[in-house]
């Protein structure tokens, strides 16, 4: 099933406004086994929204247009889509009346402008709105590759997510029946940069109708493998390949984030952190831990001999930089492991983001039995402590 996005609205092209609409919208629909094959945003202007939506009709058996459904002038989605496909705005009166009853429940009068949002493309099917004035419709479309369905949202991200989820979402899986199209599995590694990942990993071709995708999401990098109707058997083997070039730098897989999972491993137990260099990062990947106490001192120690943590509990340690770069201790139940890390990265915040799940990833490997002191390819490491 070919799905095209088009996002509307002046806001957005000139960069006033960032389309997450769009970018939620497609990871929702690659969760469910659809990608979405062509993204477009269009401003507010009538000529290109026709063209734009007719150009997407005529590839597309779903295209999903966001936005530009308001009671204002420069609202003219629901115009073009009456000229793009032949039918004619037309009065929707039980829409009419449903925006007017939403307006006396508030004790308002409606508007006399809201009443342009009852102005449909004549034969579509209204897409109800439960939370705003705007609703949804859905125009059917007859193109030369066969039935082409165009579903229109309004663009307010709350209204917008909630008709996708209740409106669109269950429609979209009766037209695909049992059938999705691809099947996503996701990984996370760190302390291994993106290139040689690619060295590793695009040497030779993965098997047929799968790829391998990359996304950096300081300080990890995450990889996809897309199967676009690959069977289960070939995606076991590419998955085997994958784990077997990254296992040193794994540090987790799935849709849930690894700082959850790692949070996870934790469960009840008291989790202890005392930040210098990472000025609070790592309280930023911990804060939803029940069980935290957190601090922050400049005037931590730069060698790791002179760090200290709590004698009982799991500890997190992260001292000030020195010439060597950055301590980093581990303490776990009377235990004490650390290392130091050279941290090199042009922009402060990252480098903080990096140190912290550094620190983090100590963490997860002592629970889950491994050696604490991995070796990063990205982070030379100084000095090393245990006892």
């Amino acid at each position: 099933m070919r799905i095209e996005i088009i996002s509307t609205g002046d806001e957005i092209v000139t960069g006033l406004v960032v389309d997450t609409n769009a970018a939620w919208l497609s990871a929702l629909l690659l969760e469910q086994g659809w990608q979405v094959r062509r993204r477009l945003t269009v401003g507010d202007n009538l000529a290109d929204l026709k063209a734009a939506l007719q150009e997407s009709a005529s590839r597309a058996e779903v295209v999903l247009v966001c936005g530009g459904l308001g009671p204002t002038a420069d609202d003219l989605t629901a115009q073009a889509a009456a000229e793009a496909f032949a039918q004619p705005l037309t009065l929707y009166p039980d829409w009419l009346a449903t925006i007017a009853a939403r307006y006396a429940s508030r004790g308002r009068p409606m508007p006399q402008s809201n009443a342009k949002q009852a102005w449909l493309p004549l034969g579509c099917e209204v897409l109800d709105n439960s939370v705003g004035t705007a609703c949804g419709f859905l125009v059917r479309h007859q193109a030369s590759h066969g039935p082409s369905q165009l579903f229109f949202t309004p663009g307010v991200p709350f209204e917008f997510k909630q008709m996708v989820r209740e409106q669109i979402l269950p429609r979209l899986k009766r037209l695909a029946g049992d059938q999705t199209d691809t099947e996503l599995r996701r990984f996370y590694s760190f302390g291994i940069s993106e290139s040689a990942l690619s060295d590793k990993l695009d040497a030779s071709p993965w098997p047929s109708g799968i790829e391998l995708g990359y996304r950096s999401s300081m300080p990890l990098i995450e990889l996809k493998l897309i199967g676009h109707g690959a069977s289960a058997a070939d995606m076991d083997t590419a998955e085997s390949r994958l784990l077997s070039e990254i296992a040193p730098w794994l540090v987790g897989r799935g849709e849930e984030e690894p700082t959850r999972q790692i949070l996870a491993l934790l469960g009840d137990r008291k989790l202890t952190l005392l930040e210098g260099e990472s000025r609070g990062a790592l309280l930023g990947f911990c804060h939803e831990h029940p069980h935290l106490q957190a601090h922050f001192d400049g005037r931590l120690p730069h060698e790791l001999a002179q760090l200290t943590g709590t004698d009982a509990g799991l500890s997190l340690t992260i001292g000030s930089a020195g010439a060597d770069g950055v301590p980093l201790l581990l303490c776990a139940d009377g235990q004490r492991i650390g290392q130091t890390l050279k941290l090199s990265h042009p922009d402060p915040e990252s480098g903080r983001k990096i140190l912290a799940f550094a620190a983090l990833d100590m963490l997860r490997r002592h629970l889950l039995g491994l050696p604490v002191i991995a070796d990063y390819l990205t982070l030379p490491r100084t000095t090393q402590r245990h006892g």
